[in-house]
């Protein structure tokens, strides 16, 4: 369970990113001429998709923790 809320923690604003990019955009995108008329309706939905995480993978690294090392050797040099 530990382990759950630590991943929550490190993803939160890609997991607050997805679930609000997907409320807003998905509706418009999946209704627009311009889209419709580029991709197969059969493919539109895996397409938008694929877009949503590429923007998430070209985020940053997740969030650090006080527990990772990083974090315990810069308050060593202090």
């Amino acid at each position: 369970m530990k382990k759950l809320f630590e991943r929550i923690f490190r993803f939160r604003t890609w997991i607050l990113n997805l679930v609000l990019t997907l409320a807003i955009v998905a509706p418009d995108l999946l209704n627009s001429p311009e889209l419709l008329a580029l991709i197969p309706a059969e493919y539109q939905r895996w397409v938008i998709a694929g877009a949503f995480l590429i923007n998430i993978w070209m985020r940053p690294r997740p969030a650090v923790l006080p527990s990772d090392p990083e974090v315990m050797r810069q308050e060593e040099r202090r």
